[in-house]
């Protein structure tokens, strides 16, 4: 498995920016499901974490070889993956800039039925708010613990329930008023998509003892109320790496249109 660190100059964020990436190599260490070109996934990190999280804390190495996926691994910092209010492009870094670089780097497949993009948390918040804001990309996304209900997020960092996230971040991010438009809210975004028959499949996981589990409740009301169609996946677990560790190949899982009852974890 190759690993790649890189670091380089960012137009949309006005800065030098890391990712890591996996490239699937041939090796008799892991037998994989598919060979051939491989396809893409996106993989986008939480509040607190980087571009090197998920290689740390996850077997996203194993499951990148084992599915044969070419894994990107960006870093946005405490963005939520948005365009801030101080004119740092986050949004249009990872949706737009990102794709375009790692094509001329890599040459990798940048077919939609071959595209993915997923995430943990703020990353899962990520991956929902950028497929759905750019169906045409992406095949399928996936949330894992996602920040779904952000507006109920922001009420409760700015009445300060939250106090992992500072009010004054709000105000860096959206403005003076701390709020966000429509386009970054996921209730209101699978609503607006779900009578488009080109919209991303979508599915979504959450673990029934982490604390954002009623704000995905939230989510995936309005989603099966819309009519979007999405997979929800629920089950024993917190805010944390050995739920997601599952969870990301649960997502996989559904990228590629594996069974879940009759496909092992690995």
């Amino acid at each position: 498995m190759g690993m790649l660190t890189g670091d380089f100059y960012s137009e949309q964020l006005k800065m030098t920016t890391q990712i890591r990436v996996l490239i699937p190599d041939v090796s008799n260490d892991v037998t994989p499901l598919f060979d051939g070109e491989p396809k893409v996934l996106y993989l986008l990190h939480g509040l607190s974490g980087s571009s090197g999280e998920w290689a740390r804390f996850s077997k996203i190495e194993y499951y990148a070889k084992k599915y044969n996926l070419f894994v990107i691994m960006p870093e946005v910092q405490r963005s939520f993956y948005t365009n801030t209010a101080a004119g740092i492009n986050y949004f249009r870094y990872a949706a737009d800039e990102l794709p375009m670089i790692c094509a001329k780097w890599f040459r990798i497949d940048t077919s939609r039925e071959n595209t993915f993009i997923a995430g943990e948390s703020m990353g899962g918040y990520g991956a929902v708010k950028i497929a759905l804001n750019r169906p045409r990309q992406y095949a399928a996304a996936a949330s894992l613990s996602g920040v779904l209900d952000y507006e109920g997020f922001i009420r409760n960092v700015k009445s300060g329930e939250w106090p992992e996230m500072n009010p004054a971040e709000l105000r860096a991010l959206h403005g003076a008023g701390g709020l966000p438009g429509d386009w970054e809210l996921p209730v209101k975004l699978v609503k607006k998509l779900a009578a488009d028959a080109a919209r991303p499949r979508l599915i979504q996981l959450c673990g029934t003892e982490d604390f954002l589990y009623e704000g995905n409740q939230i989510f995936r009301t309005a989603a099966v109320e819309a009519g979007y169609g999405h997979t929800y996946m629920e089950g024993p677990g917190d805010h944390e790496w050995p739920y997601w560790d599952k969870a990301i190949q649960y997502a996989i899982q559904f990228f590629l249109g594996l069974d879940h009852e009759k496909t092992p974890l690995y």
